[in-house]
């Protein structure tokens, strides 16, 4: 009987914190319904690379640790990575596709880290893109963050991106020096420019 009580305390706060994580799930849920994630390219146009990437997070842009919950994007997975000249394909095992149009990519770059990911410097391919939505400015910035473990995939495919979008800047293996964990990634100035995290 001396131990149940203690057992019972235990039971009581392990729900408790299962169920605010579960009622967290569903407020980022219903935050980010009105995204608009299309699922297939209009015009993909030659395909530039194709690699196996673990799709660690995407989060709203310059915030980390605010994970997007939209089907395709919700969830850590396997994915397979196609770049096309008329944009970017993700494909995770049993989630469904994302599509982003070339035009909707805001740059590429490299990060350490993110929500409960963190890896080598520059480790992680951070790919910046504009996500329909009710947004003032016409939509949502979103930082997607791509494990690709052999190097040379991992440049072939920023270089790919980057073929597509041309301002988007060079792979960057510097350690982080920013809260965002982004080292170097291309981010639109009030001017309509693109400029890189990093540029004084």
């Amino acid at each position: 009987m001396d131990k149940l009580w203690p057992t019972l305390l235990i039971v009581v706060i392990l729900a408790l914190v299962f169920l605010g994580m579960w009622l967290g799930w569903r407020r980022r849920a219903r935050r980010d319904a009105a995204l608009v994630i299309p699922t297939v390219l209009d015009a993909p146009g030659t395909e530039l690379a194709h690699v196996t990437a673990l799709h660690a997070a995407t989060t709203r842009h310059d915030r980390p640790l605010d994970r997007v919950v939209v089907p395709g994007l919700a969830f850590r997975s396997n994915a397979t990575v196609t770049v096309y000249s008329g944009g970017l394909t993700l494909a995770a095992a049993g989630e469904s596709g994302v599509a982003i149009e070339a035009a909707d990519i805001l740059g590429v770059g490299a990060a350490t880290w993110t929500i409960d990911r963190t890896v080598e410097p520059g480790g992680l391919v951070l790919l910046a893109w504009n996500a329909a939505g009710p947004a003032a400015d016409g939509g949502t910035t979103l930082d997607t963050y791509l494990r690709v473990t052999d190097p040379d995939e991992r440049r072939r495919l920023v270089d790919a991106v980057r073929a597509i979008v041309p301002a988007s800047p060079t792979l960057s293996t510097t350690p982080n020096t920013t809260p965002t964990g982004a080292d170097d990634v291309a981010e639109p100035s009030p001017n309509g420019d693109t400029t890189t995290g990093n540029e004084a």
